[in-house]
């Protein structure tokens, strides 16, 4: 069963604004967020798309920080399918590491741009994906009819799409029911 789930990774498995933050810290700025239920960093925290991209630039992707609720889960979630991310591609092999420190194996990763994530989905026969961002879960409802994507709700997204028919608020609930 778990070899036909696939997730993607920031939001879901690492909790990248978390690691967001504490690098911004680090190279001197002060951040917050302002708009909570945005997803788009610039305009959640109001600061110029060169900020977050000079922040991004400093992250080191091998050493991401991970939200406890996947630690808890790690059994279920290495014996998944794949990751399909979103991520800067040229970051992929230092996100590879750190799969691979989290979970001691290593997992597949793919990456697609929100909008492309369903030709993986399909290419590769997932029957169940899980993102935080709406709007991917949005394309595959409409282009994966044998997909059963899940929207991870960290209650942020494009609030103009209507709500996704699978929303979960924890990975712990999407494993429990699997």
């Amino acid at each position: 069963m778990f070899k036909e789930v696939a997730l993607d990774l920031d939001g879901v498995i690492f909790d990248y604004e978390k690691t967001f933050q504490k690098e911004a810290v680090k190279i001197g700025f002060e951040v917050s967020v302002k708009h909570p239920e945005i997803y788009n960093m610039a305009q959640r925290y109001e600061i110029p798309q060169e900020t977050v991209s000079l922040i991004n630039s400093k992250i080191d992707f091998s050493d991401m920080e991970v939200f406890d609720e996947v630690i808890n889960l790690k059994h279920y979630i290495k014996d998944i399918k794949c990751f399909i991310t979103s991520s800067p591609i040229e970051a992929l092999h230092l996100r590879k590491i750190n799969i691979s420190k989290v979970f001691g194996k290593d997992i597949p990763i793919y990456h697609a741009d929100t909008k492309e994530k369903h030709r993986i989905i399909s290419e590769l026969g997932i029957k169940y994906f899980i993102d935080d961002y709406n709007l991917a879960i949005h394309h595959i409802e409409l282009n994966c009819p044998d997909c059963r994507p899940y929207w991870l709700n960290r209650g942020y997204g494009d609030f103009s799409l209507p709500e996704p028919e699978n929303k979960i608020n924890s990975l712990t609930e999407f494993f429990k029911e699997l």
